[in-house]
C-alpha cells in the first residue's frame, strides 16, 4: 500500500530538484544580459515609432479585442513594462528571462510525459533515466546559444511569450491523456476551457501558435495503439483523406502563388522577394542554416546573409527538400516508436509558418527556431540514451553515469557560448560590429552600426559607415536622414539640406524629417518653406512640441500674427512643459496678450 506513495514522493522530489537546477542555471547564464540596452528595432518601437505614447489605451481590454489578430497581447506586455519601468531595460529583459525559464520547466515536464506516452520500442528506461533525459533536453532548450536572440532581444518576446501559451496548453493536454495517472473530470473540464483561451492569447502574441491544434492531434494519434479506433478509422479512410488534403493543398498553393497579400496582407517582402522565391529558399535555410546552428552553435548572426533561391531546379532547393522529405520518411518507418516521427513533425510544423508560405522580409532569423528547436534537443537526447543502452546494456549505473557526463559536458559548453553571445549584445556597437563582420555584404548592419556610433558619440566613424552605404544605395531614408543630421552638426549645411530633402521624398510620412527641414529653413529665413514643412510635421504628429514652438516663432516674429502664435506656443508648452525654451515661450505668450 505504501509503495505508490513512496514512488510518488520520490518523483516529486526529483521534479523539484530538476526545476531548481534549471532555474538556477538559467538565471546564472542570462544574468549578464539584464542591463543590456535596447537593440535593433526595439529602439524604434520604444523610442521612435511612438507605440508607447498612449499606454493607458493599450492597457485597456478593448485594445486587446481590437488588436487580437495584430499581436495585441504582445503590445500590451510591452506597454505594461513601460508603465512599470519607463524606458529602463532591466524590467523588459527580466520579463523575457522569466518567460524563458518557465518554458524550460514546461519542456522538462512535457518531455517526461512524452517518454511515458510513446515509449521507445524495446528500450525500457527506468524512471530516474527518464527524468535525467528530460532534464538534459530542458537544459539544451534553456542554455543553447541559438536561444539568446529570443531571450535577449526584447521584441523577440513574441517567440518566448507565445511559447509559454503553446507549451502550457500542450502540457495540460498531455496531463489529460496521461495513461499512468488518469486525470480527474474537473481537470479535463479546465483543460477544455483553458486550451482554447491559451490558443487565442498565444495567437495574439504571435501567429505561429496556429500550429498548436495540429500538434495536439498528432500527439494524441501517434501515441495510440495501432489497434485503436482512431488509427483504424484513419487507416481505413486514408485514400479519401489523402485525396481531400491534396485538393485543399492545391487550392491553398494556387491562392498563395496568385495573391502575394493572401494571409499576410500588403507586404514589402512580397514585393521585394516574392512568395514563390521565399518558398524555394526556405528548405535550404532549414537544412544549411537552422539545423547547422542547432547542432554546431557557432557564428550566430543577427542578420545572416542568405542566398535567395529563385529557380525550382536549384540544388539548394532540392537538397533541402530531399533532406526534409527523407527525415519525414525514415522517422515514419521507425516502427519501434512514433516518438521520433512526432519530433520530426514538431520541428517541421512549428517552424512552417515562418519558413514556408508566410513571406517575411528576412529570409532567416535565429529566434524563429525558438520553439521548433525543442524537437532537435529531444532527438539528441534519444540518440545519447540509445548509445548508452548499446554500450552498457543491463548496467543501469553506467548508463546513468554516461548520460550524466555527456549532459554536463554539453551544458557547460553551451553555458560558455551563451554567456559569450550575451556579451556581444551588451552594446549596439559590439552587436552590429559582430554582425557586419559576419555579413559584410549587407547594408542593414552597416546602417545600424553607423547609428550605434552616433549614439556613443563617435561621429567620424558614423559618417564613414553612412557614406559607404550611400555609395551602395543612395535611396534609403535612414541613411539620408541620419547622415544629413551628422553633416548639419559638422557645419556642412548644403550637403545636409540635399540629403534631408531626399529623405523627405523617401519618407514623406516621417514627422522628424519635416520638423528638421522646417527648422533649417527657418534659420535661413525661408519662411514659406519652413511653415510648409512644420505644418506637415504637426499634421503627422500632433504632439510634436518643437515643431509647434517653431510655428509659434514663425507666426509671432515673421508673419506678425500673435493670436495664432499664442495657440502654437500654448500647445508646445502643454506637450512639453519642461522644454529648454519653456520660460521664453511663457514670456512670448504673455506678450501676445498685449496685442489682443
Amino acid at each position: 500500500m505504501n509503495t505508490p506513495i513512496i514512488h510518488s514522493i520520490q518523483r516529486y522530489r526529483i521534479n523539484i530538484q530538476c526545476c531548481i537546477l534549471l532555474l538556477v542555471l538559467g538565471s546564472l547564464v542570462y544574468w549578464n544580459h539584464l542591463q543590456n540596452p535596447f537593440q535593433f528595432d526595439t529602439v524604434a518601437y520604444i523610442n521612435n515609432e511612438h507605440r508607447l505614447d498612449n499606454i493607458d489605451e493599450q492597457l485597456d481590454i478593448n485594445f486587446l479585442k481590437k488588436q487580437v489578430f495584430q499581436r495585441g497581447l504582445l503590445q500590451i506586455s510591452i506597454a505594461l513594462n513601460a508603465r512599470l519601468d519607463g524606458i529602463r531595460p532591466l524590467g523588459y529583459h527580466l520579463v523575457n528571462l522569466v518567460l524563458h525559464l518557465i518554458n524550460s520547466l514546461l519542456i522538462y515536464f512535457i518531455t517526461c510525459k512524452a517518454w511515458h506516452y510513446f515509449r521507445l520500442g524495446g528500450y525500457h528506461p527506468k524512471e530516474c533515466e527518464i527524468h535525467l533525459i528530460s532534464l538534459f533536453t530542458a537544459m539544451l532548450f534553456l542554455l543553447h546559444p541559438i536561444q539568446t536572440e529570443s531571450v535577449v532581444y526584447i521584441m523577440s518576446r513574441s517567440e518566448v511569450f507565445a511559447g509559454t501559451f503553446y507549451l502550457s496548453a500542450f502540457f495540460l493536454f498531455q496531463t489529460c491523456f496521461d495513461q499512468e495517472n488518469p486525470s480527474k473530470r474537473g481537470l479535463k473540464v479546465f483543460a477544455f476551457l483553458f486550451i482554447p483561451i491559451a490558443f487565442v492569447l498565444g495567437f495574439s502574441v504571435k501567429q505561429t501558435v496556429i500550429t498548436l491544434p495540429m500538434m495536439l492531434f498528432l500527439y494524441f494519434a501517434l501515441g495510440k495503439s495501432p489497434d485503436s479506433l482512431l488509427l483504424r478509422f484513419l487507416n481505413k479512410r486514408k485514400l479519401e483523406i489523402g485525396f481531400v488534403l491534396t485538393i485543399i493543398l492545391f487550392l491553398l498553393f494556387k491562392k498563395l502563388l496568385t495573391d502575394e497579400s493572401f494571409l499576410i496582407g500588403p507586404s514589402t517582402a512580397g514585393q521585394d522577394i516574392g512568395r514563390l522565391n521565399y518558398i524555394f529558399t526556405q528548405p535550404s535555410v532549414i537544412l544549411f542554416y537552422y539545423l547547422k546552428l542547432i547542432i554546431f552553435p557557432i557564428n550566430l548572426n543577427l542578420d545572416p546573409d542568405i542566398q535567395l533561391v529563385t529557380q525550382w531546379w536549384s540544388w539548394r532547393f532540392w537538397s533541402g527538400f530531399v533532406a526534409i522529405a527523407g527525415s519525414f520518411y525514415f522517422s515514419y518507418r521507425v516502427k519501434e516508436t512514433r516518438f521520433l516521427f512526432f519530433l520530426v513533425l514538431w520541428f517541421l510544423i512549428v517552424i512552417s509558418p515562418s519558413s514556408s508560405i508566410i513571406t517575411l522580409s528576412d529570409l532567416a532569423a535565429e529566434h524563429r527556431t525558438y520553439l521548433a528547436s525543442y524537437a532537435i534537443y529531444a532527438i539528441l537526447a534519444i540518440i545519447i540514451y540509445i548509445i548508452s543502452q548499446l554500450a552498457f546494456s543491463g548496467r543501469s549505473k553506467k548508463r546513468k553515469f554516461l548520460l550524466l557526463i555527456v549532459s554536463i559536458l554539453i551544458s557547460v559548453l553551451f553555458c560558455s557560448l551563451t554567456i559569450q553571445r550575451n556579451k556581444i549584445w551588451a552594446s549596439e556597437v559590439s552587436l552590429w560590429s559582430d554582425t557586419l563582420k559576419k555579413s559584410p555584404n549587407k547594408i542593414r548592419p552597416m546602417i545600424n552600426l553607423a547609428r550605434a556610433h552616433t549614439t556613443v558619440g563617435t561621429f567620424d566613424l558614423a559618417v564613414d559607415y553612412y557614406e559607404k552605404v550611400m555609395a551602395l544605395n543612395p535611396n534609403i531614408f535612414a541613411t539620408n536622414f541620419n547622415l544629413g543630421n551628422l553633416y548639419l552638426k559638422n557645419g556642412r549645411e548644403k550637403d545636409a539640406l540635399d540629403l534631408l530633402k531626399t529623405a523627405a521624398l523617401l519618407g514623406p510620412k516621417i514627422p522628424e524629417v519635416h520638423g528638421l527641414l522646417g527648422e533649417i529653413y527657418l534659420q535661413k529665413k525661408q519662411i514659406k518653406l519652413a511653415e510648409s514643412h512644420l505644418k506637415q510635421a504637426v499634421e503627422i504628429k500632433p504632439n510634436y512640441a518643437s515643431a509647434m514652438r517653431n510655428l509659434g516663432i514663425i507666426y509671432y516674429f515673421h508673419l506678425r500674427k500673435p493670436k495664432e502664435a499664442s495657440v502654437y506656443f500654448s500647445r508646445s508648452l502643454s506637450i512639453d512643459p519642461l522644454q529648454a525654451e519653456a520660460d521664453n515661450i511663457r514670456i512670448l505668450i504673455n506678450q501676445t496678450k498685449e496685442f489682443r
